[in-house]
């Protein structure tokens, strides 16, 4: 059991003004909201944090471009204005990301508006168009979008395919490590008193006078029961919003999950300093090529999802759907081998018309259940901050209070202090100096501090890649890390990066976690087989 957590449960067990039920960003934001409006907040998680949609995504904090030719300018115009936030107020970990849009003869679909054959010709006016309503809503003038000469496309990204090409544009969203902006939220809120907890599960809802009064929640590392009272109780949980809001009658609200599937390419496979859009494909989804770290990530499918909400993997067609449609605007065709990870997530969208997937609206959802459960739901990682606010006002207005959203204007937890921080970091290599400040911030000083007083965490994880041993120290005793899964999967993202990578460290990141936990040989061997078994149900597809 991790440091701290039964002082934890002791507390959320003498009660709460607002308990929230889901860790992933929206829970974390909620807590966060709620607690700096001076609330009493506790949060609890059935899993380890950001387990579920949040640690799945393809790592963009965007205003999505391909809703305006669907018409959701709304959607447009909150997701670029918390874009406008987020590199404010998480700059080490929003961070601003060019897109390259190249426009090729003969497409039919360009970024997924099917054309006519005869408005092809005019396709580059329509997308210049489109890029200039997303800079007016942006109001950002340093993240203007811009037309590209051909020879600045072959600088920018020199493994595009020529052949063919006729306009290329260079336009700006951000991208983000979906996890540690969690993570960042969750400790800006634990700053405000509020109490979290993983892998405690909410089992039944407690009532008082016929209203939600708290909930029964179960450890699920020890089996401990509790009650939590609550004056308020609000369900972010995602992809399983339904299911607890079912807790407390019939939910007022339908979701239709949709999985999306990313793929991680080795190294060097894709040559590009910036990301790259996929003008089209067969189905008119859109897809992105985006630099992680040394490697680019490959996504997104937008398929209706029926089955394992945990562990939903990706299938072999979803993954040659992405190599294929890839691989038509490189001068190098992807290949099975250059894949080093993939993995699923599944979006819940609120189901307000029958259709595909790909066209629901990612708009998000507030709405009240009997017995006054809120539920949050439905939207995109870019919006977490004001999805978290909408749900904390109907909390105040059922409260009575006036007090009003602070989030806007606090800056997460490794924001400040950076430049000092970078100055602590300044004996490191490059590439971790870079991991380090890009994954914790200012508090990367902390991580660094514990691998200088303790000689057992000095040194890289793994050779060849940025982590050290003392990031797995520092999520044990901050942040909660239990399990060797979480580790490798959500803390280092070891084994959404590279399969065999994870393999490779997964005995030495158990003992260091056996080090910090008190496990024996025997929870060692166990942790290993799990992670192992894990690696086999999150690949459908055999990568490796």
């Amino acid at each position: 059991m991790g440091p701290g957590r039964e002082e934890a449960l002791d507390r959320l067990a003498q009660g709460v003004d607002v308990l929230v039920v889901g860790g992933g960003i929206t829970g974390a934001g909620v807590a966060l909201d709620a607690a700096s409006r001076g609330y009493r907040v506790g949060l609890v998680e059935r899993a380890d944090y950001a387990s579920g949609t949040s640690s799945r995504s393809t790592r963009l904090v965007h205003g999505g471009i391909r809703y305006l030719p669907q018409g959701h300018l709304g959607l447009v115009r909150e997701a670029l204005r918390e874009r406008r936030l987020l590199l404010r107020l998480a700059p080490h970990l929003v961070r601003p990301l060019g897109f390259v849009v190249p426009l090729y003869r003969g497409l039919k679909a360009p970024l997924g508006v099917r054309l006519p054959a005869v408005a092809r010709p005019f396709a580059g006016w329509g997308v210049r168009f489109g890029l200039w309503l997303y800079d007016a809503f942006s109001r950002d003038p340093a993240l203007r979008h811009r037309p590209l000469p051909l020879r600045e496309v072959a600088r920018l990204a020199p493994g595009l395919r020529t052949e063919g090409l006729r306009k290329a544009f260079l336009y700006f969203d951000a991208k983000t490590d979906e996890v540690r902006l969690t993570h960042a939220v969750l400790a800006t809120a634990r700053a405000f008193g509020a109490v979290t907890v993983n892998y405690a599960e909410v089992a039944g809802l407690l009532r008082s006078r016929g209203r939600v009064a708290g909930a029964g929640v179960v450890d699920r590392l020890t089996g401990r029961s509790l009650e939590v009272p609550a004056r308020a109780v609000v369900n972010a949980t995602g992809a399983w919003a339904e299911r607890v809001a079912a807790l407390a009658g019939a939910p007022p609200f339908r979701l239709q999950h949709s999985k999306g599937v990313h793929l991680v390419l080795r190294p060097g496979v894709v040559r590009a300093s910036c990301a790259v859009v996929v003008p089209e494909t067969d189905d008119g989804r859109l897809a992105f090529l985006v630099p992680w770290g040394d490697r680019f990530g490959l996504g997104t499918t937008d398929e209706p999802y029926a089955g394992d909400l945990e562990w939903p993997a990706p299938s072999e067609a979803e993954v040659r759907y992405l190599l294929d449609h890839a691989s038509r605007y490189l001068d190098r065709p992807l290949r099975w081998e250059d894949v080093t990870a993939a993995y699923a997530g599944v979006r819940p969208l609120v189901a307000r018309a029958e259709g595909s997937t790909a066209s629901l609206s990612r708009d998000h959802l507030v709405v009240v259940s009997g017995g006054g459960l809120v539920t949050v739901t439905g939207g995109k990682l870019t919006t977490y901050r004001s999805m978290a606010a909408d749900a904390v006002d109907e909390v105040v207005r059922r409260d009575g209070s006036r007090v009003g959203s602070r989030t806007h204007r606090i800056r997460l937890a490794g924001a400040d202090g950076l430049e000092e921080a970078a100055a602590a970091l300044a004996d490191l290599e490059p590439d971790q100096r870079e991991h380090l400040l890009g994954t914790y911030g200012s508090l990367a000083a902390e991580v660094v501090a514990l691998a200088r007083a303790e000689p057992e965490l000095c040194g890289r994880l793994l050779e060849g890649f940025p982590h050290l041993k003392a990031e797995v120290a520092y999520a044990c005793r901050h942040e909660q890390l239990v399990s060797l899964v979480d580790c490798l999967y959500l803390r280092t993202r070891l084994a959404v990066t590279d399969v065999e990578a994870a393999d490779r460290a997964a005995e030495e990141v158990a003992r260091l976690m056996a080090r910090e936990l008190g496990w024996g040989e025997g929870e060692v061997a166990r942790q290993v087989d799990r992670y192992r078994a894990t690696r086999e149900r999150f690949l459908e597809p055999k990568l490796t």
